[in-house]
């Protein structure tokens, strides 16, 4: 009987370190395919007929369904970790760096990912009316530019407490994005709607 009762107390207080992630987000977005804008670090803005709408569209996705979920994290600083998936991010997604919400707007920002790209948000909560940002960072002179960083004894550490790039730290280093992709369209919370 004690080793019945050792073991259901054991599952209980286990039971928070398997918590599910909380969803807190839920959002279905449709972007505007002829409002797709490319920028590119040498060239800058991409005229309008040199940019392949249907490939960026199947690639990060013109229609997506957001989503914003919280894990909790048993650590002593109590500091949750929220993490967005989307057709891009779709796994475990991925660490956001902003995540604000108030009564007019919400902001999303992530940090860097493995791949060096980076995906921010702005939403009007009233009209739906959002601007996406897809910024990638995967490229040779990016690289070098962090290793140059890295190997500076002078400079302030790149990478915050979770080892992540932001894209503030990144500007103030003037390591820029060499493509960035801009779309205008609609999130709307719930899905499918």
């Amino acid at each position: 009987m004690k080793k019945i009762l050792f073991i259901l107390f054991c599952l209980i207080l286990s039971d928070d370190a398997f918590a599910q992630p909380t969803k807190i987000l839920n959002l279905s977005c449709e972007y505007d395919p002829d409002l797709i804008k490319v920028e590119n670090k040498d060239i800058g803005f991409l005229e309008d007929e040199k940019i392949d709408r249907s490939r960026i569209c199947k690639s990060f996705g013109c229609k997506d369904i957001v989503e914003v979920r919280k894990y909790d994290t048993p650590t002593s600083d109590n500091d949750d970790e929220y993490r967005l998936s989307n057709s891009w991010f779709n796994h475990q997604g991925i660490l956001l760096d902003d995540f604000l919400i108030t009564k007019n707007n919400i902001t999303i920002s992530t940090f860097v990912s493995q791949a060096f790209f980076l995906e921010s948000y702005q939403i009007d909560k009233s009209t739906g009316k959002t601007k996406r940002i897809f910024y990638r960072f995967d490229n040779a002179d990016f690289l070098n530019g962090i290793n140059k960083i890295e190997e500076s004894t002078e400079s302030p550490a790149l990478y915050n407490k979770k080892g992540k790039l932001s894209l503030k730290t990144l500007k103030s280093f003037s390591l820029e994005p060499w493509e960035t992709f801009y779309f205008e369209g609609k999130c709307l919370e719930g899905t499918g709607v």
